[in-house]
C-alpha cells in the first residue's frame, strides 16, 4: 500500500470514527416521552369539513405508502374507530383517577363538574392520550399502570391490535407487514428528536409542536446501562443549559446566552485540563524559527537518510532542551474529542434548546436542513449568516497559528536554498488543517444550530488565545 492510499485510509477511518462516536451518546428520552412524540404524530382519526372521520395527515401518508408502494393490506376504518374508542376509554379512566386524587380546593377539581363530556374527553386525551403507545399491564384489568412511567413502548397498541382482531376479525386489523411498517415509520420520525433532558416537567419543543417532557435526574443518567459519558458529562452540561435558560428567560435569546456561557466554561475547563500540553504547544510555536534553521542545515533530508536521521536527532535534542513534548497536539485532541461528543449530546438533548426560536431559527434544528428549507424567511437568513460566520471563524482559528508562526520564521530566518523536507512538512500540515476545516464544515451541516453557535464562540476564543500567545512569545523573545 502506497503512502497516498495509507493517508486516505487514515483520513477515512478518522471520519468514520467521528460519526460513529458522535452517535454513541444514549438518548435520554423515556418511554413516556417517546409515547408523547408518537401520539403527536398519530393522535387518531380527525373530522373533515363534512364532519366525517378521516385519517390524520401522518397516518394517511403511512397508509398510502404501505398500500401503493409496498402493496400491504391496510386495516379497515372500523379498526381505527374502535382503536380511538379504546384510547379514549383508558384516558378517561386515568383522568378521573387524577381528578379524584387532587386536593378539594385544586382549580382543576373545582372546575371539573362544570365541564361538558366533550371537554372532559379533550382534557383526558391531552393528558393521557399518549397511553395509546405505552403502558404496563395489570393482568386482571388489562389497563396500563403508572402511565407517566410505563416502560413498555407500544405495549397498549400491541394489546389492542390483538383484542380488536378477536372482535372485528383479523382481516380488519393490521397484519404483520403493515403493523411492522407502521411502527418503523413512526419510530424513524421520533428517533431524531433527542431533546428530552429537562430538569422540570413541562411542554417543550417549537411553537405549535410542543409535547410534554418528564424531568430527568442526574442519577437516572447513570442508570439503564447508559454509557458513562452521559452521567459524567452530557447530563451536567445539558442541566447547566437548562438552569441558565431559566435564569435568562426563554424566547430564544436566553438560550443563546446559555450556549455562550456554557462554551466559555467548557473551553476554560478544557484549557485547565490541558494546560501542560497547551504550554508545550506554545513552546513549539516559539521554536519554529530554530526548527527552520535546522531544516536549512539539512536541506537534503527528504532524500538522504543520513541527513534525515541527523535532522530528527537535532529536532529531538531541541525539544528536550526546551522541555517540549511534540505529541502535545495529539494529547490535547485526545481530551477535546470526548468533550466535543458530550457537548454535542447535551445540545441535542437539551429540552430548552428545542423550545422557542431566535430570529426565526430553532436552535435544535439541523443547520443544513434550516438552510435548505423555507428560503429567504427570517429563519433561513439566520441559519445562513450563522453558518457563514461559523465557517469563517473556524477557518481563521485553524490557520492563525500557522500564519503567526510563518511570520516569525520569515523575520528570523532567511531562506537561501530550496528545502524539500521543509516544504513537504508544510504541505502535510496544510493538508491536515484543510482536512480538519472541511470535516467541521461537513459535520456542522447535520448539527443543531446550537452547535453552530458553540463552534463560533469556541473559534473566537481560539483566535484570541492564539493572538495573546503570539504577543507573549514576541515579548519574551524581544527581552532576550
Amino acid at each position: 500500500m502506497n503512502k497516498k492510499s495509507k493517508r486516505l485510509l487514515t483520513i477515512g477511518g478518522f471520519v468514520a470514527a467521528v460519526f460513529i462516536l458522535s452517535s454513541c451518546t444514549a438518548s435520554f428520552c423515556a418511554p413516556a416521552d417517546k409515547a408523547h412524540m408518537l401520539y403527536y404524530l398519530d393522535s387518531g382519526l380527525v373530522e373533515n369539513d363534512q364532519q366525517e372521520l378521516v385519517y390524520n395527515d401522518n397516518l394517511n401518508a403511512i397508509i398510502t405508502k404501505a398500500r401503493d408502494t409496498n402493496g400491504y393490506a391496510v386495516p379497515s376504518m372500523d379498526f381505527f374507530v374502535r382503536l380511538d374508542e379504546e384510547v379514549l376509554e383508558l384516558a378517561n379512566t386515568y383522568y378521573t383517577q387524577y381528578i379524584t386524587a387532587l386536593p378539594a380546593d385544586a382549580a382543576e377539581k373545582v372546575a371539573y363538574p362544570t365541564l361538558t363530556p366533550e371537554q372532559i374527553n379533550e382534557k383526558s386525551l391531552e393528558k393521557y392520550g399518549h397511553l395509546k403507545f405505552v403502558g404496563q399491564y395489570d393482568e386482571d384489568t388489562n389497563l396500563a399502570l403508572a402511565p407517566n412511567n410505563g416502560s413498555d413502548l407500544w405495549a397498549n397498541m400491541d394489546y389492542w391490535v390483538y383484542e380488536l382482531g378477536q372482535e372485528l376479525g383479523i382481516e380488519n386489523v393490521p397484519n404483520s407487514d403493515f403493523y411492522t411498517f407502521y411502527k418503523a415509520e413512526l419510530n424513524t420520525k421520533i428517533a431524531r428528536n433527542r431533546a428530552c433532558i429537562a430538569i422540570t416537567d413541562g411542554q417543550y419543543g417549537p411553537d405549535g409542536e410542543k409535547i410534554p417532557v418528564t424531568a430527568k435526574t442526574w442519577a437516572e443518567s447513570f442508570a439503564g446501562g447508559a454509557h458513562l459519558i452521559e452521567g459524567l458529562l452530557v447530563y451536567p452540561i445539558a442541566a447547566f443549559i437548562e438552569v441558565l435558560t431559566a435564569a435568562f428567560g426563554a424566547g430564544g435569546w436566553g438560550q443563546v446566552w446559555a450556549i455562550v456561557i456554557v462554551t466559555v466554561v467548557v473551553r476554560s475547563i478544557m484549557l485547565l485540563v490541558t494546560l501542560k500540553s497547551t504550554i508545550s504547544q506554545q513552546k513549539m510555536q516559539a521554536l519554529q524559527p530554530e526548527l527552520a534553521k535546522l531544516q536549512q542545515k539539512y536541506p537534503n533530508s527528504n532524500t538522504n537518510n543520513a541527513e534525515k536521521q541527523a535532522l530528527a536527532n537535532a529536532q529531538m535534542a531541541l525539544y528536550k532542551k526546551n522541555n517540549v513534548n511534540p505529541l502535545s497536539t495529539i494529547l490535547v485532541m485526545f481530551v477535546q474529542f470526548p468533550i466535543f461528543i458530550a457537548v454535542w449530546g447535551a445540545m441535542t438533548g437539551s429540552a430548552s434548546l428545542a423550545s422557542d426560536a431566535v430570529l426565526g431559527l430553532n436552535l435544535n434544528a439541523e443547520l443544513g436542513s434550516s438552510i435548505m428549507a423555507n428560503f429567504f424567511t427570517s429563519g433561513w437568513w439566520t441559519a445562513v449568516v450563522l453558518f457563514l460566520l461559523m465557517a469563517a471563524s473556524q477557518f481563521v482559528s485553524t490557520r492563525i497559528s500557522q500564519w503567526l508562526s510563518k511570520g516569525r520564521v520569515k523575520k528570523e530566518v532567511q531562506k537561501t536554498t530550496a528545502n524539500p523536507a521543509a516544504d513537504k512538512q508544510q504541505s502535510q500540515m496544510k493538508m491536515v488543517t484543510w482536512f480538519m476545516f472541511i470535516m467541521i464544515i461537513v459535520m456542522s451541516w447535520t448539527l443543531p444550530a446550537a452547535m453552530g453557535i458553540y463552534w463560533l464562540i469556541g473559534a473566537l476564543i481560539s483566535i484570541a488565545q492564539a493572538i495573546i500567545t503570539d504577543y507573549i512569545l514576541k515579548s519574551k523573545r524581544s527581552k532576550k
